[in-house]
């Protein structure tokens, strides 16, 4: 990681693009991948040729930029990755730049973008030292913010909306899911006001800011429409295929079911929530998926939970929010495991016992493929609905053993 962005900006403009003319750039703690996906859905159904940039990847490197729903191919990566490569050695004129791995897959993003109408960039971390934020944008857009990463981006929620709103660009429209706190929106607003990064270049003016009114009780889903169709009326989109995007809209390892016919066992139900405000917002969709696909027997809903997740900063209260859905709907059996492949290691399992669990006793596998085939040895009578929740690098374990790497699979929508 490297918190910074003058030698990505030095990079980009080495590169000499011819970039979109519609850049949305899009921070949030919660659901800014979800209101990505579905701006780049319904603008593929319009016809508006789009690149997506998201991050991490769940199965493979390539669907962190997809062109219209569908990851780049492989060649295509790599040939942008190449032209990236020589950027950043630079010339008799130029000194090499050494890039972090997000800073690469970002630009190689900006190359995939030219010839299309409209970009789409997910912030990685934060937004004001956040890679994404060294190029330009057209309009910006903040999700929901919670307490995350506070070692990095500030101690208290309105520090942390701050450094989200931070990638405001100046005279330009910035759209902000209404936080609900008036010390966080008058941090959101302030920053907004005073947009711009003289070491890019850009000129200290205030941006067009406005704020949108989420409808109380609403899903995840639900809400990045609110977001996208605040977003299209801002820039002169039609909104008229939101909704058919909503539809369906596929948004791998989020609220991501799998049937028995692609498990060859028992269903499962991915998501990646993440920290304890999103698994919140996720809970009550989460309690009506499990009313409707769990097999039911006397005592109620059969499911099991699996769970494995990235360091959090405090685990007790990331895990609060679960332990009262497991009161009012207590699965069948639990299963501790530890994720795989992700940018920090796992919590390991062993900290993971030491929480006080709806079960006595929660089974344990060391890895998500040690945990699907001890659960596919188990009976449909016993194990139910299976409900990964956590990190999404476990939800790309799992997604990984049954084989989910292909163009089809992750699309955001069907293409036949």
């Amino acid at each position: 990681m490297a918190l910074g962005l003058q030698e990505t900006q030095t990079v980009l403009q080495r590169l000499d693009l011819t970039l979109p003319k519609h850049i949305i750039h899009v921070a949030g703690s919660n659901g800014k991948g979800t209101v990505c996906a579905l701006m780049a859905t319904t603008l593929s159904l319009d016809g508006r040729e789009n690149v997506l940039f998201t991050s991490p990847h769940v199965t493979r490197i390539e669907e962190r930029i997809r062109r219209n729903g569908i990851p780049i191919s492989p060649r295509e990566f790599d040939e942008a990755l190449e032209r990236v490569r020589q950027a950043a050695l630079g010339d008799e004129n130029s000194s090499e730049i050494e890039l972090t791995f997000f800073e690469i897959t970002y630009l190689v993003a900006m190359v995939a973008s030219q010839g299309s109408e409209v970009l789409i960039l997910e912030t990685g971390l934060g937004g004001r030292l956040d890679a994404t934020r060294s190029g330009p944008a057209t309009v910006s857009v903040v999700t929901s913010v919670s307490l995350e990463h506070r070692d990095i981006l500030g101690p208290d929620l309105p520090s942390i909306a701050r450094e989200k709103a931070a990638i405001a660009r100046p005279n330009c429209p910035i759209v902000l899911r209404d936080p609900e706190d008036d010390e966080v929106r008058h941090a959101m607003l302030d920053e907004a006001m005073n947009a711009g990064n003289s070491l890019l270049g850009e000129t200290l003016e205030s941006a067009d800011a406005s704020f949108v009114n989420i409808t109380h009780g609403i899903g995840v889903v639900d809400e990045a429409e609110e977001l996208a169709t605040a977003v299209f009326e801002k820039v002169g989109f039609s909104t008229s295929s939101i909704k058919k995007a909503k539809r369906i809209l596929r948004w791998p390892a989020r609220m991501h079911l799998l049937s028995k016919s692609e498990t060859s066992s028992h269903p499962y139900l991915l998501d990646a929530a993440h920290n304890p405000s999103g698994l919140r917002r996720i809970l009550p969709e989460l309690e009506q998926s499990i009313i409707q696909h769990a097999p039911r027997n006397a005592n109620g809903p059969v499911w099991t939970l699996l769970f494995g997740t990235s360091p959090q900063h405090d685990l007790s209260e990331m895990l609060s929010p679960l332990h009262e859905m497991c009161s009012r709907i207590p699965p069948t059996q639990i299963v501790l495991t530890r994720p795989h492949g992700g940018r920090y290691p796992g919590v390991e399992i062993e900290e993971l016992l030491k929480e006080k669990w709806h079960h006595q006793n929660p089974l344990t596998s060391p890895s998500a493929p040690h945990a699907i085939e001890k659960l596919a040895s188990d009976s449909a009578d016993n194990v139910g609905l299976v409900i990964s929740l956590g990190s999404l690098y476990l939800q790309g374990n799992i997604l990984n053993c049954f084989e989910w790497a292909s163009d089809e699979n992750l699309s955001l929508f069907a293409k036949h």
